[in-house]
């Protein structure tokens, strides 16, 4: 069955915070990080600012008791990494991750709140983490890497 779109009529736009399905599966299906889609000429911090749950993890504490995991699964995304494109696919892979993980299902997450730009749950700047949260996702996977997120519910 196909579908036409009466003239005038545009598609309601993506809100934004929402992760697209094939995203979301494409997610699922690594099974480590990938590269940059052909095209995407991006550099780290330019998808570091156009992510809002990137920037604004990035720019808390949060992240610090967890950046080396973290780093050991997408790859190092600060400036302490001299290779530009390894930066920008580390970026663009945590990226993915943390959208993925702030999608996912708030009936699966007690201590969350889901599509809302940001990774619920750290307290004491990282080193605490509430339990069934979105940073307790991240923290699994941070040091179980792609197959703690293959069967999450978004």
């Amino acid at each position: 069955m196909s579908t036409i779109t009466p003239e005038g009529i545009k598609p309601l736009p993506v809100p934004p915070n929402y992760m697209r399905v094939n995203e979301q599966k494409q997610v699922r299906e690594m099974e480590g990080p990938t590269v940059r889609p052909a095209g995407d000429h991006r550099s780290a911090e330019q998808i570091i600012e156009q992510s809002r749950v990137l920037m604004s993890f990035l720019e808390s504490r949060d992240h610090y008791p967890v950046s080396d995991d973290l780093k050991r699964q997408v790859g190092n995304w600060d400036s302490t990494n001299p290779d530009p494109d390894a930066r920008a696919n580390a970026a663009y892979n945590l990226d993915k991750v943390l959208r993925f993980i702030d999608n996912v299902d708030n009936g699966n997450l007690s201590g969350s709140t889901t599509r809302n730009g940001r990774i619920d749950g750290f307290y004491d700047d990282g080193y605490g983490v509430v339990r069934n949260s979105e940073a307790s996702l991240l923290k699994d996977f941070s040091t179980g890497g792609y197959d703690v997120l293959r069967y999450l519910k978004t």
